[in-house]
């Protein structure tokens, strides 16, 4: 029995004893105190500078991105199967580069050194791609007869585009994270500020959006592709002379360490202990309680013990070999913070799923909806500005909602009503598009032609929709990830986004394929008019209510994570 007291005593003290231990005590915590009030301080000028930047740098990336297949067709003269292709798989590493970016930001170099140096490895890329779209040597030439481009000059274009998708890529997510950093969580003051500051971010990054959809997609087509491209790179290059020379300003965390390494210590603890039967009272599961000098270690946030998924405990049970060892050994003992940690990260998990769901649903205003816009009767105005349509009511409805909040705190919504809005607006956006598309349907076997303008509702209700989802996603899985993965955790929005169009795709292969059998027209025949899109629409909005359903199930029996 003594013992077994004297070896949680070891695992459990300081290094120091007694009277040295409480000298060193007092000074840790006076620092501590120090740090936290340093902590607790958020700058709103430091948050207005950040969107600044922010806006510079999604403005610099979709105009790279929005005008990239017409710059393969039409100035490199690749084949269609080729370009699609190339723009498909820019696309995904753009998109999944946060994930990376976001593991070594938060093991290794920390937020603010991971955005200065990916965005200044893409602008090496996008001088790289502005000289590629200036040198005559290193483009074909433009006559329509002449050759296409050589492997030489692809190789230089593609390096560049490809450099600007890695840097840009790796650093957008942290850099949402990192201004999210600002703000202290451990006052409400400082949890509201961050959740307006997410639906600022949304609102700014659309607009950034729209200005390279209209202003710099115009100057690349009617100008200069060199200079349009030269501006994206003086836009990047702004943002990382911006963030060095306001250094001083912001709050910068030092990195936490890997965010998978406690998973991978908690499975394997687990391993070792399988066959152990997890103890009735939670106190007797190991929690690490020495006192930590910020100045030497991250202070770390303990969790409360919650009894969802107990099987996991097993790695927190203290055995006589853990009791044998001269000290913590955490891939053998793990601390109950470390277990609710996975056992948060299993949680959030289905709920990322059902986001991902949510944009098979989204990804028609950008596809399905623009196929429609080309069959109306205003065949001046360009189908594909109608998303243009959309940016402007996001940030719209989010300026109204951050108005009204706050006016108004009692109406802010918490950020899981927010991701239920955006599911449940998401049904009314297609089934809208439904009922309009068999409109247009009838009116073209009259031999007439709808306006463009019925299609602005589902646009506009997407556009609430998808504020709604987004803005609440970015701040639920920031707060709620666990505390090594706040980083990773903006970077599962990007992931989840890519995901919901790959399984579009994939959805409308697989209808397109199983409706044509047979030999019949099927639902997407080359003539839209011969087809029934607004059959596919109710399909998606039978896909996106059950997946509203399966939110609502696990929103409802989400426990969230609590900090002692």
């Amino acid at each position: 029995m003594d013992a077994d007291h004297r070896g949680l005593g070891a695992l459990g003290r300081p290094i120091l004893e007694d009277d040295e231990a409480s000298c060193s005590n007092r000074g840790s915590e006076a620092r501590e105190q120090e740090a936290h009030k340093a902590a607790s301080h958020y700058s709103d000028k430091a948050l207005k500078v950040i969107l600044c930047l922010q806006f510079l740098e999604v403005t610099a990336f979709y105009g790279v991105y929005l005008s990239l297949i017409v710059y393969l067709q039409d100035v490199l003269r690749g084949d269609s199967a080729s370009n699609v292709a190339t723009v498909n798989s820019w696309a995904g590493v753009s998109y999944l580069m946060p994930l990376l970016g976001a593991a070594v930001a938060d093991a290794y170099w920390g937020k603010y050194k991971t955005v200065l140096i990916g965005l200044s490895i893409s602008i090496v890329g996008l001088a790289m791609v502005t000289a590629s779209a200036t040198l005559p040597s290193l483009r074909p030439s433009p006559c329509a007869y002449c050759a296409p481009a050589t492997l030489s000059q692809k190789l230089v274009f593609l390096s560049g585009v490809y450099l600007c998708a890695v840097g840009i890529g790796a650093s957008k997510a942290v850099f949402m994270s990192f201004a999210a950093e600002q703000f202290d969580d451990g006052d409400d003051d400082g949890k509201k500020a961050k959740a307006s500051y997410f639906s600022w971010y949304y609102a700014v990054a659309n607009m950034g959006m729209l200005t390279a959809g209209t202003l710099l997609v115009w100057v690349q087509d009617k100008v200069s592709w060199g200079l349009g491209y030269g501006i994206c790179g003086l836009f990047v290059a702004v943002v990382v002379v911006g963030l060095a020379a306001t250094a001083p300003m912001y709050r910068m965390l030092p990195p936490v360490g890997s965010p998978w390494k406690g998973v991978l210590q908690v499975l394997c603890a687990l391993s070792r202990k399988v066959k152990l039967k997890v103890p009735d009272d939670a106190a007797q599961l190991y929690e690490e309680e020495d006192v930590k000098d910020p100045f030497l270690h991250p202070v770390h946030q303990r969790l409360q013990h919650t009894d969802q998924f107990r099987f996991l405990d097993k790695a927190a049970i203290v055995t006589d070999e853990d009791l044998d060892q001269d000290g913590y050994r955490p891939w053998r003992l793990c601390t109950v913070t470390q277990v609710e940690e996975l056992k948060t990260l299993l949680r959030l998990i289905p709920i990322w799923l059902t986001s991902a769901v949510y944009f098979v649903a989204n990804t028609q205003a950008q596809t399905t909806f623009v196929q429609q816009g080309t069959k109306t009767a205003d065949s001046h105005i360009p189908a594909a500005s109608l998303t243009s349509v959309e940016t402007v009511c996001v940030a719209a409805c989010v300026a109204l909602y951050n108005s009204c909040a706050s006016a108004k705190p009692a109406w802010r919504f918490t950020p899981l009503q927010l991701i239920g809005l955006g599911h449940a607006t998401a049904v009314v956006a297609v089934a809208v598009a439904a009922c309009t598309e068999a409109r247009r349907l009838r009116m073209a076997q009259d031999h007439q032609l709808m306006g463009i303008a019925w299609l602005l509702p589902q646009y506009v209700v997407m556009a609430v929709s998808d504020a709604s989802l987004s803005v609440g996603q970015l701040d639920f899985f920031y707060d709620q990830s666990p505390e090594m993965m706040k980083g990773v955790s903006t970077a599962f929005y990007f992931v989840s986004v890519s995901l919901g169009n790959l399984i579009n795709s994939q959805l409308v292969m697989l209808v397109a394929s199983v409706t044509a059998a047979g030999g019949g027209t099927g639902w997407f025949p080359p003539e839209l008019d011969d087809g029934h899109l607004d059959y596919y629409f109710l399909l998606v909005v039978a896909v996106t209510v059950v997946n509203f359903a399966v939110f609502v199930a696990l929103a409802n029996n989400y426990t969230p994570r609590r900090v002692r």
